[in-house]
C-alpha cells in the first residue's frame, strides 16, 4: 500500500526516528510504547524495534508519527518474523496545526477515502472495566499526552492531545480531539508528555465530554 500514498506521507516514514506503537493485549485493552520505525521506499510494510519486536496478542496495530510535517497513523496488521512488521491498512493524515481539520484518510480498497472518516464495518471489543478511578497527585500536573484506545473497527488508534485534570471529579477531561478520531466507550491508556506517568483506565463519553477514568497510574 505504501508506494501509493503521496510523497509527503512516504517521507515521514521514511525519516522519523520514533513512532509509538498501539497493540492490543489479551483482555482487549490498548497498549502504547515507542518504537524505532524502520521504512523502505514503496515496501509493503513498516518494520518497528525498540520494544515491538515480539509477538502481538492481537494483529490489529497502529503506529504514530508525530514529528515534523504531517501528523500520520497508521493502523495496520503485524506479523513477526525477526522483528515486527506493521502491513498498511488505512492512514489517516493531519495537516498543518489546524484542530478542526478534516484528516486525509487512504485505504487498502480506495487510493484515497473522501469522506475523511473510516466506513470499515464495526467490531465489538471490550467493554469499560467500571468502577471508581484512582487518582495519583502525579496526575495534577499532566497538561498533555499520547491517548491511545481501540476503534469500533477493531483497531487501535491514538493521538497527541491537550488533557485537563480534574482532581476532584478524579478524571482526566479531554477538551478537544482530533476530527476523525473514531471513539467508543472503552478501555484507553494516556502517556502524559515529557516523561510523565502512564495511565490505564477507562475512556468514557457523557455531559461535560470525553474523560480518561484512571484506574491504574504507573
Amino acid at each position: 500500500m505504501t508506494a501509493t500514498l503521496p510523497d509527503d506521507l512516504r517521507e515521514v516514514f521514511a525519516r522519523c526516528t520514533e513512532a509509538e506503537l498501539v497493540t492490543i493485549d489479551e483482555q482487549g485493552r490498548p497498549r502504547a510504547q515507542a518504537v524505532t520505525p524502520r521504512y523502505r521506499e514503496g515496501g509493503p510494510c513498516i518494520d518497528v524495534a525498540g520494544g515491538g519486536d515480539a509477538a502481538v496478542e492481537d494483529p490489529h496495530v497502529a503506529l504514530l508519527f508525530a514529528a515534523d510535517g504531517p501528523v500520520v497513523l497508521v493502523q495496520g496488521t503485524a506479523y513477526a518474523d525477526d522483528g515486527l512488521h506493521v502491513r498498511p491498512e488505512r492512514v489517516y493524515a493531519w495537516d498543518g496545526n489546524d484542530a478542526d481539520a478534516e484528516p486525509r484518510l487512504f485505504d487498502t480498497h480506495l487510493e484515497e477515502v473522501r469522506s475523511g472518516h473510516n466506513e470499515e464495518p464495526e467490531i465489538p471489543h471490550a467493554a469499560p472495566a467500571g468502577g471508581r478511578g484512582h487518582w495519583d497527585y502525579r496526575l495534577d500536573g499532566v497538561s498533555s499526552g499520547l491517548l491511545a484506545c481501540v476503534g469500533p473497527d477493531g483497531f487501535p488508534f491514538a493521538a497527541r492531545l491537550e488533557v485537563t485534570p480534574d482532581p476532584r471529579g478524579g478524571v482526566l477531561r479531554l477538551p478537544w480531539l482530533p476530527v476523525g478520531m473514531p471513539l467508543e466507550e472503552g478501555p484507553a491508556c494516556l502517556h502524559a508528555a515529557g516523561g510523565g506517568p502512564c495511565v490505564h483506565g477507562d475512556l468514557l463519553d457523557g455531559a461535560e465530554g470525553w474523560r480518561v477514568v484512571p484506574h491504574a497510574v504507573a
